[in-house]
């Protein structure tokens, strides 16, 4: 089977053109609309939206400056956090360094202006070949130690809780370790909404808000929009088989922006893949169920809720399933902008530990030499893998999951010159190859070695989707 690089590109620059596509907004309801369709032009069965119930929250403004002269200073709202009155408050700022509990102490932040240096986790990469189970890195490229930050961890977040419990009037955030200039970062994506307002400050303006917030000056912030329960929409379709099992190929549809790495880059090969076995002259044994899921950027709710509505029918018949996110270009930070380093951004496959599954997918990620690839432990970072079809791996499904973590994920500049376009055809290659092999092998096989066992208990939140009260303590 051969997968056009031109029309997967084309399938990103539509849904893309759709706009910012966050948990229930209208953008992201036009997309799931739009996947519907394309999934009955491929000739699926049974295709239907299936209601996720998301926090809608949206900004309208956002605004905050220094000192009597009202100095402008731009910011960005950070995300599912509460609004200040229309007219917005001035208050006092104060300085907790990293946002420590013993930096609080050391402080009076009832009504005032709270402003702390965030912290970024590092992605790396002795890490991730400690954790592998097999490694594909023919040109030996990628590096041991810390490959980048991670800008989407965020370590001390919970200074905001601490601000928010001790009255504060409000919370900012100043992404000083942030690897380029900007303070659009879509991040924490939980999907709570919170009480007290925060904004992320950019690096570039970082020292002058410290120095403001140290010093005691007025600050004056603004931060109104709309918050309320909507629902989303998972987007399934069936490609019947011979047999009453499946296997299930996810991605999500929502994104933080217009992005097209996150995940329009996923899509696109899901939509190829829907295609390719729909149009094949030599059908499977097993049947497939297609899943464009919402609320990734709220706690990855989709995925949880697909779990939970069909466990006891369908989800029993689901013997494997392959998630596909984040087809991406590696690049460097530096002033005001990325700059691609020419290579693929280096990428985990999340597998349990199951032979049969990791054999096949071994052989496969050589075959078409797909570079840059970790096969990793799908526990490595804790009680779930890092992606969006951790659920179904909880659940007890052999699941794996190609996902990368790049820079710009969660900012505006994941645009379609950032999607790995000669890696398109080779991902959507590799799970056609993968999921043929994997049609005949029996579920049984399958599932040998699987750390979750289909009765056991849904698994406990992951730390980065904890709920308020963890933090709040009550």
């Amino acid at each position: 089977m051969t997968f056009s690089t031109a029309d997967m590109l084309a399938e990103i620059e539509h849904i893309v053109s759709f706009g910012i596509r966050r948990p229930g907004y209208e953008e992201g309801l036009k997309t799931e609309q739009y996947l519907l369709e394309r999934f009955n032009e491929i000739g699926l069965n049974d295709t239907r939206l299936e209601p996720v119930p998301v926090n809608y929250w949206r900004p309208s403004t956002t605004l905050m400056a220094i000192g009597e002269s009202a100095v402008e200073i731009s910011c960005c709202a950070v995300p599912y956090t509460g609004w200040t009155e229309d007219a917005g408050a001035s208050t006092r700022g104060v300085f907790v360094g990293e946002g420590s509990a013993t930096e609080f102490d050391m402080v009076d932040v009832a009504g005032k202006l709270v402003v702390a240096d965030m912290q970024f986790g590092d992605f790396n990469a002795t890490h991730l070949k400690a954790g592998s189970h097999f490694i594909h890195d023919p040109g030996d490229t990628i590096p041991d130690g810390t490959l980048h930050c991670a800008n989407w961890l965020i370590p001390n977040f919970s200074a905001y809780y601490e601000a928010w419990k001790r009255g504060a009037a409000g919370f900012i955030g100043l992404l000083g370790a942030m690897p380029i200039d900007g303070c659009e970062l879509y991040v924490p994506y939980d999907g709570f909404l919170k009480k007290t307002p925060a904004a992320w400050v950019g690096r570039e303006h970082a020292t002058v808000v410290r120095s403001a917030a140290a010093n005691g000056e007025l600050l004056h912030y603004t931060n109104t929009g709309e918050g309320r329960v909507v629902d989303s929409h998972n987007v399934v379709g069936i490609l019947p088989g011979r047999t009453d099992e499946y296997i299930l190929i996810t991605c999500h549809h929502d994104a933080p922006y217009a992005s097209a790495v996150e995940d329009a880059s996923g899509l696109s090969a899901l939509l190829a893949l829907a295609k390719g076995f729909a149009q094949s002259s030599e059908p499977l044994e097993r049947g497939l169920i297609f899943l464009a899921s919402s609320g990734h950027f709220h706690g990855g709710i989709g995925c949880r809720e697909f779990v939970a509505r069909h466990r006891g029918d369908l989800l029993e018949k689901i013997v494997t399933a392959i998630g596909v996110e984040h087809i991406a270009e590696e690049v460097q930070g530096g002033g005001s902008q990325y700059t691609k380093t020419g290579q693929a951004e280096t990428r985990a496959l999340f597998v349990d530990k199951t032979p049969e599954l990791l054999r096949v997918l071994e052989e496969e990620v050589q075959h078409v030499n797909l570079s840059r690839t970790l096969g990793v432990d799908a526990y490595l970072f804790g009680p779930e893998p890092p992606c969006d079809s951790a659920p179904f791996f909880t659940a007890g499904i052999p699941t794996v999951c190609h996902i990368s973590g790049p820079l710009y994920l969660f900012d505006p500049h994941d645009t379609i010159d950032m999607v790995r376009q000669e890696d398109l055809p080779k991902v959507t290659e590799l799970f056609y190859r993968v999921i043929r092999r994997i049609d005949t092998i029996p579920a049984a096989d399958l599932a040998k070695g699987t750390t979750r066992h289909r009765d056991d208990s849904p698994a406990a939140p992951p730390p980065w989707f904890l709920p308020p009260e963890t933090f709040l303590g009550n």
